[in-house]
């Protein structure tokens, strides 16, 4: 008896080790991503809920324990940022802003990881950028372009079947419609609590009408040109005609304001018909961008998903490259952009199309849609555009010195070399 129980205690000493064995090699990974849910609507899900029941199938298929991070847009950029210098950083990464990063050498090649099937299905896989050993450290998403929206009622009211493209004709017709109509013709962000948020939608787009390149032939930022000039004096004449004033809304205001039928026309993401204008009641239609001497002009960006590079120190440099795989397959994104949150497919095998209309407008003018590209200290930068456009709505800058004094600051104080 002594004998069986003596057997009975090893074996289960046994099962304990390897028990501990099995818990030891279960691998974790941490997971940062923007909020990008802002429904109100009580079936809403929110995006902490959406992607751990995502990473469920995740972690059983693959024996890990997934945590993901929901970071708001606020603080989103610095944050990550300052967590990937660290060693807290998470493992996979929502990017914005990736010239630092690739800069410092902070991502992981991907390369290595990936195979030709895999970066085929990837559609802006190729303007990826890459690290000194030519291995592309992002997978890069179409953010999708800033759309103009119009309130075909304000429209009708003021005499007008179409909102006039053109941009002095805008302003003219911007001028009737507050006269006959007693509303706001035209607002805009210029209240963001960032120049990158608030040029986004209210610089970019007229400097690409204007004809304007964001990088001149060495890779720089050059913006003071003839295009960026027509662009500052086209805001500057929008600001002296009354078309928006000195009331600057905030990021979200012009959204809420076209929400509540108070204003004519805006510049917002493609998100904002059918799932906040039209439950509001508002009748509204698309229009792709306003026209400036160059023709049509919109924005797009390319955030992108990486891999923490000290994946490799941790030993989870595999386990986190497949997670970034499964993160971007058409299956999840496709889950994604039907819930969450609707932007352009990111990969071949994507499927879901939310906005038939919108997908038809966009196509039509896809040789239109411009990316603001990265380069060395951009939010600095955008933060140093924006402050000296407002100080000349305040009638303390002309448009030339608002150019001049931009690219000086740029070049002295913000450029390391």
């Amino acid at each position: 008896m002594k004998r069986i129980l003596a057997v009975l205690l090893v074996m289960a000493l046994l099962m304990s080790c390897v028990s501990l064995a099995v818990a030891e090699e279960k691998k974790s990974l941490t997971v940062w991503i923007p909020q990008y849910q802002f429904s109100k609507a009580e079936d809403a899900i929110s995006d902490q809920d959406f992607w751990d029941g995502v990473f469920d199938k995740f972690e059983e298929e693959n024996n890990c324990e997934v945590k993901v991070e929901i970071v708001g847009w606020g603080v989103y950029g610095d944050t990550f940022f300052t967590s990937l210098l660290n060693e807290d950083g998470p493992d996979v990464v929502y990017v914005t802003d990736n010239y630092d990063l690739v800069k410092r050498d902070l991502l992981l090649g991907l390369d290595p990881y990936l195979t030709d099937e895999q970066k085929d299905n990837y559609i802006l896989w190729s303007t990826a950028p890459e690290n000194a050993a030519g291995e592309k450290v992002i997978v890069p998403m179409d953010d999708g372009v800033a759309i103009g929206y119009v309130n075909t009622d304000i429209l009708a009211e003021a005499g007008y079947d179409e909102l006039p493209l053109e941009w002095d004709a805008f302003i003219e017709a911007g001028k009737i419609i507050q006269e006959k109509t007693g509303k706001r013709a035209f607002l805009q962000n210029w209240g963001a609590t960032s120049g990158t948020s608030a040029l986004m939608l209210a610089f970019w787009p007229y400097y690409f009408q204007a004809g304007g390149k964001m990088l001149d032939e060495n890779g720089q930022i050059s913006i003071n040109n003839e295009a960026g000039l027509k662009t500052v004096e086209f805001l500057k004449k929008l600001f002296d005609e009354g078309i928006f004033d000195e009331d600057i809304v905030t990021e979200s205001e012009s959204v809420d304001k076209f929400a509540n039928g108070e204003v004519a026309y805006i510049v917002a993401d493609l998100n904002k018909g059918n799932t906040t204008f039209t439950p509001a009641g508002v009748n509204w239609q698309y229009v792709f961008s306003l026209k400036g001497d160059a023709g049509f002009g919109a924005r797009t960006a390319t955030d992108s998903f990486a891999v923490n590079k000290k994946t490799l120190e941790r030993g989870n440099d595999e386990l986190a490259v497949k997670a970034l795989v499964y993160i971007t397959s058409g299956e999840v994104m496709d889950a994604f952009h039907s819930q969450i949150f609707y932007l352009p497919p990111y990969t071949k095998d994507a499927s879901f199309v939310k906005d038939e209309a919108l997908y038809a407008l966009t196509s039509a003018h896809s040789d239109a849609i411009y990316v603001v590209e990265e380069f060395e200290a951009k939010k600095s930068f955008e933060d140093t555009l924006l402050a000296n456009i407002q100080d000349m709505f305040q009638g303390n800058l002309t448009p030339q010195e608002v150019l001049d004094e931009t690219m000086e600051y740029y070049n002295t104080q913000l450029k390391e070399e």
